[in-house]
């Protein structure tokens, strides 16, 4: 009896597994790709849209020249480099 039960969960295993990658795995994997277009479509439609802005922008202000400042800084450049050694190669 316990020979026939695990011949008919293997059975129902083995079948459900293959309806499951046949109709379910497809339907699941075509709506993350409809998702994930629909994404880098947004994504190219804002970058359009991003440079168009900067053209109509530099169009207006053609010719501003702004200059800003930068802080000046007191701390050495090697702060957090550690020591510096000099050294030869010997041959």
């Amino acid at each position: 009896m316990q020979l026939l039960r695990t011949i008919a969960i293997l059975f129902i295993v083995y079948y459900g597994f293959k309806l499951l990658a046949k109709y379910v795995f497809p339907f699941f994997l075509k709506r993350w790709l409809n998702k994930k277009m629909g994404q880098f479509q947004n994504q190219g439609n804002s970058r359009f849209n991003d440079q168009q802005k900067a053209e109509q922008f530099a169009k207006e202000h053609e010719g501003e020249v702004k200059i800003k400042a930068q802080p000046k800084n007191n701390k050495p450049e090697s702060d957090g480099l550690g020591d510096f050694v000099d050294y030869e190669e010997v041959d």
